[in-house]
């Protein structure tokens, strides 16, 4: 009887002790689905697709955070992208993101792995199709998504202001610049505003400046909200300098600008968006695109899209194109869930 009581008392305090962790504790399953219809006809002949990640990279997610002494919180990210016209997965498990780190009041986050750059972070920020659709800033910008091998550090908001660092080791051996990455970033946030600029730079193999290795990125908005018929603007810069190649370092120069503007009005969204790229140091290798988008928001969690836009190319270069020179019309439709 003794024996009983004493189990029973002692599974009762691992029981209260296992609740206690678990209220600190927390891990989320997240992913989205995304599946469209795209039309292509770029100059190699029209094509119809079913497509994953038109509107959004479908994506299976896992993130989590541990509170621990001291004001402490541990976090983790995996993510991978997914292909829901193929069920295929990116070629590394955990492309999108796999980092664990720490976070506190007093100094904001430092993460440790696979994870996004500052260039994509903020750049996702200010693109006025906020990172979707044919108009998304990344298909003509140099964003690098994702960062291997990097220490990335956010400060905690003051006043709106913030800060942003990473750095990616290069791991060649004998040679610490070689392959390695460099980023900075600034914030300012203030109700309706959205100002940021960021500073990257990659080195090559031989720690030269890697082709189309440094930039500069710069952009803000501005949400008018609901009272202005739900407005927001959006205008962003990128300079991209770099070499041609390993063996030849004439540095290259290329000019980035986007200009956009969406109307949200309860469950429709209207997007729309100029890109202009002009290459100073090619000829005859510029290009522009303009872009057309709409969302229709079925709940929360899932919407329907289309997306529309036309891109010039000169001769020397197939900026969404499939030659160099051809104009690319661009068209898709589809559906996206969140979870």
């Amino acid at each position: 009887m003794k024996k009983s009581i004493l189990a029973l008392a002692a599974l009762s305090t691992l029981g209260a002790f296992s609740s206690a962790a678990m209220a600190q504790t927390s891990v989320t399953v997240y992913g989205i689905v995304d599946a469209g219809v795209a039309y292509k006809d770029a100059g190699a002949g029209k094509l119809t697709s079913l497509d994953s990640g038109l509107n959004s990279t479908s994506r299976l997610g896992f993130k989590g955070t541990e509170v621990l002494n001291g004001g402490l919180k541990a976090n983790f990210n995996l993510e991978m992208g997914l292909k829901s016209d193929t069920g295929a997965n990116d070629a590394a498990l955990f492309a999108r993101g796999a980092w664990v780190g720490l976070s506190g009041d007093d100094f904001g986050s430092v993460n440790l792995g696979r994870h996004k750059s500052l260039t994509y972070i903020y750049g996702a920020q200010i693109d006025p199709f906020m990172d979707g659709l044919l108009g998304k800033t990344d298909l003509m910008f140099k964003i690098n998504n994702v960062r291997d091998n990097s220490v990335t550090y956010t400060s905690n908001s003051f006043s709106g202001f913030s800060v942003a660092a990473q750095y990616g080791f290069g791991e060649k051996a004998g040679d610490a610049t070689a392959n390695r990455v460099t980023s900075v970033a600034a914030s300012y946030i203030n109700g309706p505003l959205n100002a940021n600029i960021v500073w990257d730079q990659m080195k090559d193999a031989n720690g030269n400046t890697a082709v189309g290795g440094e930039k500069l990125l710069a952009g803000a908005s501005y949400d008018f909200g609901k009272d202005f018929y739900g407005i927001k603007l959006n205008a962003m810069y990128e300079e991209i300098k770099g070499t041609t190649s390993l063996t030849n370092l004439k540095e290259t120069k290329e000019q980035l600008y986007v200009v956009g503007a969406s109307i949200k009005e309860g469950a429709n969204t209207f997007i729309v968006s100029y890109t202009d790229s002009n290459v100073k140091t090619s000829v005859n290798a510029n290009s522009n695109r303009i872009a057309l988008g709409y969302t229709y928001d079925l709940s929360k969690r899932t919407n329907l899209y289309a997306s529309v836009a036309n891109v010039k190319n000169e001769k020397s270069i197939k900026t969404l194109a499939d030659v160099n020179g051809a104009t690319a019309r661009l068209f898709n439709f589809g559906i996206r869930h969140k979870f």
